[in-house]
């Protein structure tokens, strides 16, 4: 069952070219009112189509939580595909009644924390990141110095804090929505939203104010 589908999974759960902006809505958002046990059910018995559907409903929530964790859009994708495959192929271990989101959400932490310890041997990786992005439109979003220093900003924000900031302001998620994806109370994603974005404020000023000291010394001199 899982080589069959493992290609298609692949197709689907590509991100597409334009991510994070701000109030955007996905269009394929989770449903909190879907039958995601009678989901499991169907698949653990053959049914694929019916891991189709969360492949579609939790390609975008999840492209935003492993964005969060791994920091580069490549690697995220990269981690999304293989958690959606080890989800297929692990989908038995899931107890009659049990919803797919939070735990598809822990394979999919575990597989982004896999990648990141890889990438950790490679040598130079930033070097080629940079000459990659030179000609690569989907880092576009990188590129705009703007965002670019939001993104440097969010890199030193707590996990929980950073994926909470990436979903409600970047990927335009509401609480209830983010909670149901990632197993969590609607009052913890508020609070990591909250938190977040003091902390972000807090990056952004004194990068800000390094900057301007930057500036007047170079002036001075």
């Amino acid at each position: 069952m899982v080589t069959s589908v493992a290609e298609d999974t692949r197709k689907q759960a590509k991100r597409p070219a334009g991510i994070g902006r701000p109030g955007s809505r996905p269009e394929n958002r989770p449903d909190p009112g879907a039958d995601e046990p009678g989901l499991v059910e169907a698949v653990q018995a053959g049914d694929i189509e019916a891991f189709s559907r969360f492949v579609t409903r939790y390609t975008d929530p999840a492209y935003a939580v492993a964005l969060s964790i791994l920091r580069q859009e490549q690697d995220a994708e990269d981690a999304v595909q293989a958690a959606f495959i080890r989800a297929l192929e692990r989908i038995g271990q899931l107890r009659p009644g049990s919803r797919f989101g939070p735990w598809f959400y822990r394979v999919l932490r575990s597989t982004c924390l896999n990648l990141r310890r890889r990438e950790l041997l490679r040598t130079h990786s930033e070097l080629t990141d940079t000459a990659a992005s030179r000609d690569d439109p989907h880092r576009e979003f990188e590129r705009s110095d703007a965002r670019s220093r939001v993104l440097a900003a969010l890199e030193r924000l707590p996990e929980r804090q950073r994926t909470a900031v990436m979903m409600y302001d970047l990927e335009g998620y509401d609480h209830a929505e983010i909670a149901g994806i990632l197993g969590i109370a609607v009052g913890t994603s508020r609070a990591n939203l909250h938190h977040g974005r003091h902390a972000l404020r807090r990056v952004l000023s004194e990068s800000a104010a390094s900057s301007a000291e930057g500036a007047e010394d170079e002036q001075q001199e």
